[in-house]
């Protein structure tokens, strides 16, 4: 099974990147708190896995033109203070997911990266635009239910360059899924009944991929080991109706409070593998993709 050989610099890189942060903001802005929450845990549980596979398919060269839609905003961040000669775009739907980063990235003089409110389902970008696109997290919650990720898809693929990658990670299950909550989603404010997620299976995935006119160049897969505090099971997994188990994994955030340090990479690293094959119980997928290239014509 493959280790998470990349994600511990990269947590040590926004780890530190938020605590210079700190340092430049007013302490009672959004940015501050965006900063602090960061400074004490630079990547989330399931990030450690997505981020580890991204990277793996990740190569990007000086005077590139990188879009990220909606992704985990540090990670872009990061990329941007380590590739200063490369071009990147961040994208959200969400005035309140863009206006902290404005302002964290002014107080880290990171000026390679432009924040802009932007539907991927409807994007104002000109055709091969960019050279990357990243999306860690994000397709699988695109409105609506049916038919909202062929939008996003089909739009990602319409502003890639003839040669570019879009680079994906989403919910891989056993079994498809679609999960709605009784709360505000995003763009859509009603507190009735929201369409929050798909959780795709082998078919589903494979039929958008063709869909969209992508083929998949690489993948990987990221799986769970079953274990006392293995967090996607107990809260999204066949476990989250245990209400124990999930009172034990909501408590992490005050015993991080306690001791002043993250433990998602610990967990992370012992319960989640990202390889080439299904080695637990399969949580995400992430692949790199590419436009489909038009079947030759036969010579007459």
């Amino acid at each position: 099974m493959d280790s998470l050989r990349h994600t511990p610099e990269i947590s040590r890189g926004i780890g530190t990147l938020a605590k210079k942060a700190m340092k430049s903001l007013p302490p009672s802005s959004r940015a501050y708190k965006a900063a602090s929450r960061q400074a004490a845990r630079p990547i989330d549980y399931m990030r450690y896995a997505e981020f580890e596979a991204i990277v793996r398919d990740l190569e990007i060269r000086p005077q590139m033109e990188i879009l990220d839609v909606s992704s985990p905003q540090w990670f872009s961040l990061y990329l941007a203070e380590h590739n200063r000669n490369t071009k990147f775009c961040y994208i959200n739907i969400i005035d309140s997911e863009l206006d902290p980063y404005k302002e964290i990235s002014s107080a880290l003089g990171i000026d390679n990266i432009e924040y802009l409110k932007a539907d991927v389902r409807e994007l104002e970008f000109d055709n091969d635009t960019f050279d990357k696109v990243i999306s860690i997290s994000v397709i699988e919650h695109v409105y609506p239910e049916l038919g909202g990720d062929t939008k996003a898809l089909t739009e990602i693929r319409r502003i890639l360059k003839p040669e570019g990658e879009l680079l994906i990670t989403v919910p891989y299950k056993a079994e498809r899924n679609v999960i709605y909550i009784d709360a505000a989603v995003y763009e859509r404010n009603s507190k009735d009944r929201n369409f929050f997620a798909r959780e795709y299976d082998k078919e589903m995935f494979e039929e958008l991929i063709e869909r969209t006119d992508f083929s998949v160049e690489s993948s990987w897969f990221i799986c769970e080991r079953k274990g006392l505090l293995s967090i996607d099971y107990y809260e999204w997994g066949p476990g989250k109706n245990n209400l124990l188990m999930k009172y034990l994994m909501k408590s992490r955030l005050l015993a991080e409070k306690l001791i002043r340090k993250s433990i998602d990479g610990p967990l992370a690293h012992r319960y989640l593998t990202v390889s080439k094959s299904i080695a637990a119980r399969v949580v995400n997928i992430s692949a790199r993709l590419v436009k489909k290239r038009p079947a030759s014509t036969p010579a007459t």
